[in-house]
């Protein structure tokens, strides 16, 4: 088990997104445990996908298992990629890591979701009543423009 202190400046939108999160995220000294793959730098990450195959596929899954975590634990998030795609999501992390090959992969796929914390889709698009419902949610109520005059 390796345990990994994130650094300081993060940005201010994944320290939202982690303070919105459980309680549990990381202990009183900020700290956090990281299993299996992601547990790695970036340069481990950057053999794998070059090595590609089962090496390859382990960062792949890792990865989306820790988005759909965080879709999961994150209040008003459906998805955090909004409409990035998986494939340009792992480009970005590719990207950013040869030019970090030093820093955990942790922080890699946490950089990348910063840049996207904005433009992540708060509900589900095939879902009815969703504004109606996030509305409700806020003590407001669901009123056309009409009702509202």
């Amino acid at each position: 088990m390796m345990h990994y202190t994130a650094p300081g400046g993060l940005g201010i939108a994944l320290a939202l997104a982690l303070a919105a999160a459980p309680a549990a995220a990381r202990d009183v000294n900020g700290n956090y445990a990281v299993f299996g793959s992601g547990s790695g730098d970036c340069e481990d990450y950057l053999d794998a996908r070059y090595r590609g195959g089962a090496d390859e596929l382990l960062y792949v899954e890792w990865t989306a298992g820790h988005l759909s975590a965080y879709n999961l634990l994150l209040d008003n998030t459906y998805n955090i990629l909004g409409t990035t795609n998986p494939f340009d999501f792992m480009a970005r992390l590719d990207a950013w890591c040869r030019q970090h090959r030093d820093a955990a992969f942790t922080v890699a796929v946490a950089r990348q979701m910063e840049d996207l914390f904005d433009e992540r889709q708060n509900l589900a698009p095939q879902e009815d009543g969703g504004w109606e419902n996030w509305i409700e949610q806020f003590g407001g109520r669901g009123q056309t423009q009409e009702e509202a005059e």
